[in-house]
């Protein structure tokens, strides 16, 4: 829809399709972009992209970028129980808080009042603690008869508009010794483990979780031993406050 042609594949069914990142290059009036169409994060109870899988290759696409100008939060329907989860991933633990977030609601062809369908839409996101940006709700279907045809094109407008105003002028940019250091400090702060299918203490699992991390996201083994030195670091001033992990204990 934002670079006007059938290009990312799209699915509705029980598995996810997006298995990769890709990207898209794209022009909004003299401005140019590059737009990845990332893994999903396992929104719905099962049978789509493994949450663990999709983790890896998020921070692999981020970590090889290093320069990153906004977040786009797709949503379809009502909230579910990851979203907080999924958006506190991509917002304030890959890339710091230091990107901008605008979210995008679709499936809302039926919707006749797009702006009070928004309002209602922010209300329930802000509820979350998911306050982005900006928020547009758009009709991302033609129709098969073309009958969405108009609003479509108006949707597509808004959406391009909405990228316009929002992105970061300057780039974020991080060396990776300092992202790194702060997702796992972020991670360890809010005892909140992104990478098991199910929660658990990252105080707990740390040590496992790592090391197997490490692996599928084919970290390069300078940059592993940096990380395992900064968890080291961080257990030093965490084990002040009480706190074990590695396993001990």
């Amino acid at each position: 829809m934002i670079i006007d042609e059938k290009a990312a594949k799209v699915s509705n069914g029980p598995a996810g399709c997006t298995f990769h990142h890709t990207s898209y290059p794209v022009s909004i009036g003299t401005t140019q972009f590059h737009i990845y169409d990332t893994v999903g994060l396992n929104e719905g109870d099962q049978g789509r992209v493994p949450h663990r899988k999709a983790v890896s290759q998020l921070y692999a696409l981020i970590r090889s970028l290093n320069r990153v100008s906004l977040l786009v939060y797709c949503m379809r329907g009502r909230i579910k129980e990851n979203s907080q989860a999924n958006w506190v991933l991509f917002y304030n633990v890959l890339c710091a808080k230091k990107v901008p977030i605008i979210a995008v609601e679709t499936g809302v062809e039926h919707e006749e009042d797009l702006d009070a369908k928004r309002k209602e839409s922010m209300q329930v996101l802000k509820s979350y603690g998911m306050v982005p940006k900006d928020f547009a709700c758009i009709v991302s279907l033609q129709g098969r008869q073309m009958e969405h045809f108009e609003r479509y094109k108006s949707s597509q407008f808004q959406l391009r508009q909405l990228i316009l105003d929002s992105y970061k002028k300057e780039p974020w940019s991080t060396t990776t010794d300092d992202w790194i250091c702060h997702i796992y400090n972020t991670t360890y702060t809010k005892k909140l483990c992104a990478f098991p299918e199910v929660k658990v203490e990252f105080a707990r699992k740390v040590g496992g979780v790592v090391d197997e991390f490490i692996k599928e996201s084919g970290m390069k083994e300078e940059e592993s031993g940096k990380l395992k030195s900064a968890l080291l670091d961080a257990e030093k001033r965490f084990l002040s406050r009480g706190f074990k992990f590695f396993g001990q204990g």
